[in-house]
């Protein structure tokens, strides 16, 4: 029944009204219609999006090996420089001090990417995404709980024509 025609009375509305077995047909069909997503498709995009994420890691962790080369190479030539006589035994301890520290926190950016890489394990992430999906969008019964989070509003015609709003929009998968 109209909500206004329910709160106010013929002034406010006349008593448009709807039968609740068609709302109950008409919505689960209407939602399913809406949610018509190519599946697949967005499965691929999740599965390229985590090899993209996965190889960004990779290049970013190559590039921390390099460095921690660099400056594994340097704390050698601290050594010499120092065998040499052309540094002081302190200048030694604080390059090397600094060289260790810089080191340190390269490897703790590794480590960071490495259990981050580890971690992300995509296909157990779809296979949970999908079950989930799948246990909300096909529901048997249209309940009280359902209907108020999936519509917004069910308008009413006086012809008893609905225009049903819902809290989404329609989809869309680039």
């Amino acid at each position: 029944m109209c909500g206004s025609y329910a709160r106010h009375g013929k002034k406010a509305c006349t008593a448009h009204t709807i039968k609740e077995d068609f709302l109950k047909e008409t919505i689960p069909d209407e939602i399913q219609t809406l949610i018509q997503v190519d599946k697949e498709k967005y499965i691929k995009k999740m599965a390229r999006k985590s090899k993209s994420t996965k190889s960004d890691s990779q290049k970013k962790i190559n590039k921390i090996n390099k460095q921690m080369d660099v400056l594994k190479n340097r704390k050698r030539k601290f050594i010499n420089l120092l065998a040499d006589g052309m540094i002081t035994h302190e200048e030694y301890q604080e390059s090397i001090e600094a060289t260790n520290k810089d080191l340190t926190e390269l490897m703790e950016q590794k480590n960071e990417l490495l259990s981050l890489m580890e971690s992300e394990d995509v296909i157990e992430t779809i296979e949970k995404l999908k079950k989930e999906l799948l246990q909300f969008l096909n529901f048997d019964e249209l309940t009280e709980d359902i209907l108020h989070r999936l519509i917004n509003r069910i308008e009413v015609k006086e012809d008893g024509t609905p225009i049903i709003h819902y809290r989404f929009t329609t989809p869309k998968i680039v």
